[in-house]
């Protein structure tokens, strides 16, 4: 398979970048919707929650509505796009938060017969006060309409009620037999009002352009955040059941999973840090087997040549001379403070089936963008 088709455009990267650039925290998934994931999606939201009382409630109801989210696209998610040939069209999750306010959205395929109904039941549900949703879900509850698939939209009036804002749908035709439905859900900080700049660069026409990007891409998870040491480890157990789920025991799972700490430890440890953070974005893209890892953080200036200079040289050497610069390295010790990240690029550089691909963009006075691309 030729390189183009796997990497993730760099226009393309930066159309993603610039929507969520002011988030807090940006996640995104797509792929199966498993209970493990589920509980890892979690996870890695919590760990930007502080410990006021104020932020246990937000956190405990951004947690309801996540696991409400992932319910929804298992409810309404009977096609397989795979079986359907349309695996561009995977489910899809995600969760912003911006200034304190969270957004939670999903995305699935349905049968097209099945949208003038969602989008009834959607246009009903917000039209009650909150009142008149409580009467409307105990009444559900005390009828036989409810089936599996949650027939009378329970779990809808429940994302209504425990959001406290209106729920915002789409749906976007695929052919005359499927559609893509779309839901979003915020979550108002102190429940204020929201401005119009977000309300401008979080509605679900965003998440759709943000979606659309990411499966042009074929990308299977991308986080934007702070890269502290508790939030890349529920990101790597994710990443490595998401694996194992879908090729058990291969050794190509081992090398990507090997290259990941790698590339997530370099945020971690030589980016840029801000108000005690260091943060940064991680994509990661999967088709035919063949993987695509994406990382993108500021560094300091000074670094950004530091890094510059070591990449040059070493993406010059051959496979022989890089494995003798890593053995002096490893015998002689770093010549300076940043010989972790010399041993840890080779690493990446050996592990690629690609040359693997480097842009640095300088900021301002104080810091450059290190975006680099890496082909399993």
């Amino acid at each position: 398979m030729c390189y183009y088709k796997v990497k993730m455009d760099w226009n393309d990267f930066q159309k993603f970048y610039k929507i969520i650039e002011n988030d807090q925290l940006s996640l995104f998934y797509r792929g199966n919707f498993a209970d493990e994931v589920t509980v890892r999606l979690i996870d890695i939201s919590d760990i930007h929650f502080g410990r006021a009382a104020k932020q246990s409630q937000i956190r405990k109801k951004v947690a309801f509505l996540m696991a409400e989210c992932f319910q929804n696209v298992i409810r309404h998610g009977d096609v397989n796009p795979l079986e359907e040939g349309l695996h561009e069209h995977a489910g899809y999750f995600m969760t912003r938060n911006r200034s304190g306010n969270y957004f939670i959205a999903s995305g699935n395929l349905i049968a097209a017969q099945y949208v003038n109904n969602l989008r009834s039941k959607i246009e009903n549900i917000n039209r009650l006060d909150q009142e008149e949703l409580k009467t409307l879900y105990l009444k559900v509850l005390g009828t036989d309409e409810i089936s599996s698939k949650g027939g009378a939209g329970l779990g809808l009036i429940e994302m209504a009620r425990k959001s406290g804002k209106k729920l915002e749908s789409d749906f976007r035709k695929i052919n005359d037999r499927f559609a893509f439905f779309y839901l979003q859900m915020l979550i108002a900080a102190d429940n204020h009002k929201i401005s119009g700049d977000l309300e401008d660069n979080c509605t679900i026409c965003q998440s759709v352009n943000l979606n659309e990007i990411l499966a042009k891409n074929d990308v299977l998870m991308a986080y934007q955040g702070d890269f502290k040491q508790d939030s890349i480890l529920p990101l790597l157990n994710m990443i490595d059941q998401n694996l194992h789920n879908k090729t058990p025991h291969t050794s190509l799972n081992k090398t990507l999973f090997h290259i990941l700490v790698e590339m997530l430890q370099n945020i971690m440890h030589h980016g840029y840090t801000f108000e005690d953070k260091r943060e940064g974005i991680f994509i990661i893209a999967v088709t035919d087997q063949r993987y695509k890892i994406t990382t993108a953080n500021y560094v300091e200036n000074t670094k950004a040549v530091y890094l510059r200079d070591l990449l040059e040289r070493f993406l010059a050497l051959t496979t022989n001379e890089l494995k003798e610069v890593y053995k002096k390295i490893l015998k002689e010790g770093p010549r300076n403070s940043d010989g972790g990240a010399g041993l840890g690029l080779i690493d990446i550089i050996r592990a690629s089936s690609e040359t693997p691909e480097y842009k640095i963009m300088r900021m301002d006075e104080e810091k450059s963008m290190f975006h680099l691309n890496v082909l399993l």
